[in-house]
């Protein structure tokens, strides 16, 4: 038989074997089978979707995470239910508080829900969340049908906007419904053992580099370790979603501490893990992977503690802990870069030193129309011997720009007037101050703020191309 016969043959074995693959909610299904008592479920080709675990035990059924959409997960607890050839649910656990992995609770309320603490009050949006959520996928899925309408039907991006758009007009559908969500039922704080006859089910607290209550689930019996969306070190697709950073944001709770103990406790049990699983099934996580990232947090963690004892400076601290010469491991790898590990390091600072990002407390001034006290408080700080505050001139600048981008040049401007005064020698203040003057009109100071980037950076293109607008204009004022 001719290569060519063979390649036929297998195409249209592949084509056949694609028309026949079960849908849900119009995506293709995928099943994955570890062994005889552990499956693992997830809609889709090309999207980031929730990976649904599902176990066997003497006990009962054990499903780990919704996919967030209780009419999917009402059809995967039919199917589980047949691939395992038994219906008797017993517990559901969820990896942590978001709503695509805990939006489906209700279709599991027979049975226990198992979860953090912090589970619960990260379930909770105020009327004003959801309804900024609900406005947002209502705009992406109409940018996205006229996207779609825009393709040729051959074109090879059609298939994963597909798959988007169903997703999205899905989560709309579940965002408009606000159906009340439905908390675990049982909680912990640090660990927690689930023993269900023959297959144990270990809890770790993990939180706070993706949510406040992320957990870690580890099963003995089955070689598995189940990491939520902490982290993945191999992409799978173009579009990692929930997997891309791995970061220690602002406004999660943390306690790294708590965090480093029971990662290094998994650590120890190398020998008894065979896979590790992140909660979505287009990321992948090796254990190399899993302990370089363990080992990075805990030296930016015990950093920030040298730095505060030597009396650095935040700056200082920033300025010692790079990617490329401290984790060169980590470079380019998924998840991972300079902007995350800076975002990590100012989130230990100010857990380490009580000190607080000033750039988001001046935002809020401006926003609310504090008076001058208010702010003149909190930019002292920059010079205070026990400051209360910490000064980032690239956070104040994005701070800045915020305000722009949301058509409020005015707070934009009294922010990048705030960034020049602390940064004098910086050229690109005043090229933000020059951009935030020139939208409200005031094209003469805009003008002198350009020159005095240029005069600091003669290669600045931004300045030179604005300069020769406003003169081109001719409106100086």
């Amino acid at each position: 038989m001719s290569k060519v016969v063979v390649l036929l043959a297998l195409c249209l074995l592949l084509v056949a074997a694609s028309a026949s693959a079960e849908m849900v909610a119009g995506l293709p299904l995928h099943i994955h089978k570890y062994d005889s008592g552990a499956i693992r479920l997830w809609l889709g080709d090309h999207i980031s979707s929730t990976a649904v675990m599902a176990f066997a035990t003497s006990d009962g059924l054990v499903i780990i995470d919704t996919t967030g959409n209780p009419k999917v997960d009402g059809e995967l607890r039919k199917i589980i239910a047949r691939e395992l050839g038994r219906d008797d649910f017993k517990v559901l656990i969820n990896t942590h508080e978001h709503g695509d992995h805990t939006g489906g609770n209700a279709v599991y309320q027979d049975c226990a829900i198992v979860g953090h603490d912090l589970v619960a009050a990260g379930m909770n949006r105020t009327p004003e969340q959801h309804q900024r959520m609900v406005d947002w996928l209502t705009s992406r899925v109409a940018e996205q049908e006229i996207e779609l309408a825009g393709l040729a039907a051959e074109a090879p991006e059609r298939a994963a906007l597909v798959e988007d758009l169903t997703l999205n007009r899905m989560e709309l559908e579940v965002a408009q419904a606000n159906h009340p969500r439905v908390v675990p039922t049982k909680t912990f704080k640090d660990r927690k053992v689930l023993k269900m006859g023959d297959t144990t089910f270990e809890m770790y607290y993990i939180g706070g580099m993706h949510s406040a209550s992320d957990i870690a689930i580890l099963v003995p019996e089955h070689g598995l370790l189940m990491t939520g969306d902490t982290m993945a070190d191999i992409w799978l697709t173009d579009t990692p979603g929930c997997l891309a950073s791995f970061i220690a944001r602002p406004g999660v709770q943390h306690d790294f501490p708590l965090l480093l103990k029971n990662w290094n406790a998994l650590l120890a049990r190398k020998d008894e893990i065979r896979t590790l699983i992140p909660g979505h099934w287009n990321g992948e996580l090796t254990f190399d992977g899993f302990e370089n990232r363990v080992k990075y947090v805990e030296a930016l963690w015990e950093g920030a503690h040298q730095a505060t004892v030597a009396q650095a400076s935040l700056n200082e601290f920033l300025a010692d802990y790079t990617l490329a010469d401290r984790f060169p491991q980590l470079v380019d790898s998924p998840g991972c870069s300079q902007g995350n590990t800076y975002t990590t390091m100012t989130e230990m600072w100010s857990t380490v030193t009580d000190q607080q990002a000033a750039a988001p407390a001046l935002f809020a001034l401006l926003e609310e129309g504090a008076d001058e006290a208010a702010i003149r408080n909190i930019v002292a700080q920059h010079t205070a011997g026990k400051p209360t505050h910490y000064f980032l001139e690239t956070q104040v600048n994005a701070y800045g720009y915020r305000f722009l981008q949301s058509d409020r040049p005015t707070q934009a401007v009294a922010m990048f007037r705030i960034n020049v005064e602390l940064y004098p020698a910086s050229w690109n203040v005043y090229d933000s101050l020059g951009e935030g003057l020139y939208a409200m009109g005031e094209n003469k100071e805009a003008l002198a703020m350009y020159e005095k980037s240029l005069e600091l950076n003669p290669e600045s293109p931004t300045g030179a191309d604005m300069l020769a607008r406003i003169k081109a204009e001719g409106t100086v004022n």
